[in-house]
């Protein structure tokens, strides 16, 4: 078993198809997103220059955590998974990989 740490910068429909690839995989034991990470909803500065824009903010940025049947399943995973977000548009790193 290996598990995988990957960092999606997506919309919240881009992270949940990247979640149902994986848990649809034969190759993934357990697939989540662990932690949301968008920035804090108190950091927009009502003196600041952006202030009142309606675009302030980028995609949401997710960290799925992947744990796969076996080490050789690993590449067939990161292969999907790197696939999806290409044809979603979305950024797509592996963070951590404990083997």
């Amino acid at each position: 078993m290996a598990r995988l740490q990957l960092r999606l910068t997506a919309d919240d429909g881009v992270a949940q198809a990247m979640l149902d690839l994986l848990k649809s995989m034969d190759d993934v034991d357990w697939a989540e997103d662990v932690a949301d990470l968008e920035p804090d909803a108190g950091a927009d500065d009502e003196d600041s220059s952006s202030a009142g824009l309606s675009d302030n903010a980028g995609p949401g940025n997710h960290l799925i955590e992947v744990e796969t049947i076996n080490d050789s399943s690993v590449e067939r995973v990161l292969d999907a998974a790197s696939a999806l977000a290409e044809r979603l548009g979305a950024v797509l790193e592996v963070d951590d990989w404990d083997r």
